[in-house]
């Protein structure tokens, strides 16, 4: 009886190694290596400013994972095979939150992965054709927020030419400014902001409905906190329009002085709608 026991427990330890050793590319992986990751714009699509965060990886119906830039992902597999890349961006500027942003296209490539070596991938995501833009203000020829001044060109402020400047201060503590022309946004579609902005003061946008030309409703999106440096948030407002319901719509930006703070100020550029 103990020799029996002794043979089962040899066989058991024998198919727990054999188990070991197997696996794909003998458990050694391959390396895809993503540094940077950019955006290409068409005509009609507005700037090309954009922050990916995170990718996702796939590679033949394998999900790899989502990792955080910069990347460096272990993959175990070998040979030629395609490899799609999705642009993840942090929903409403949260770093806790991510998500695949739904109006870029996946980046797809062919490679040949071979274990233990790094592949040095770094993509250009592209909109889907079909994207819509309703509003894109890039604030260089114009600017589609009434009552609002934008900066001198040779500003040192500015990310791409000319930006929007809110300044509040003791005069002024309260700012507010609604673009000029009401917005055709198609309901029932899924509905973001992009938007660049950098300034020492909090900030509030928002959205009023507009019926046979008036205003109806309005809802604020968020407040949006402070940044000493250019950063982009991508805001989804898909359930707001829904919600407000209308013929049309103006988007608003309201800023608001801190008492203890005499003067501040706040930049923004590269303002879109986009409907996918």
């Amino acid at each position: 009886m103990l020799q029996i026991k002794k043979l089962v427990f040899g066989i058991v330890i024998l198919s727990l190694l054999s188990a070991c050793s197997k696996g794909p590319n003998d458990g050694i992986p391959a390396y895809v290596q993503i540094d940077s990751a950019n955006v290409l714009t068409g005509t009609g699509q507005g700037s090309a400013s954009s922050i990916v965060s995170t990718v996702w990886i796939e590679s033949e119906g394998e999900n790899v994972g989502a990792f955080e830039m910069p990347i460096l992902a272990p993959i175990l597999v070998n040979g030629e095979r395609q490899i799609i890349l999705n642009a993840g961006v942090f929903v409403k500027g949260d770093y806790f939150n991510r998500e695949i942003y739904p109006a870029y296209q996946p980046f797809k490539t062919t490679v040949t992965f071979v274990p233990g070596e790094t592949l040095v991938i770094n993509p250009t995501f592209e909109y889907y054709d079909d994207t819509q833009f309703p509003l894109i203000e890039d604030f260089e020829n114009g600017n589609v927020f009434a009552g609002l001044n934008r900066t001198p060109l040779a500003d040192p402020n500015n990310l791409e030419g000319q930006a929007l400047w809110i300044k509040v201060d003791n005069t002024t503590p309260l700012v507010r400014g609604t673009t000029s022309t009401p917005v055709d946004v198609p309901l029932l579609k899924r509905v973001y902001i992009e938007m660049d902005y950098k300034g020492d003061v909090d900030f509030a946008i928002g959205i009023e409905s507009v019926i046979n030309g008036s205003v109806s409703q309005t809802g604020y999106i968020d407040r949006i906190f402070a940044s000493e440096d250019w950063y982009k948030i991508y805001y989804e407002i898909s359930n707001l329009i829904n919600t407000l319901s209308a013929d049309n719509f103006n988007l608003f930006i309201e800023v608001l002085k801190l008492d203890s703070i005499n003067e501040s100020n706040l930049y923004i550029d590269n303002v879109k709608i986009v409907v996918i």
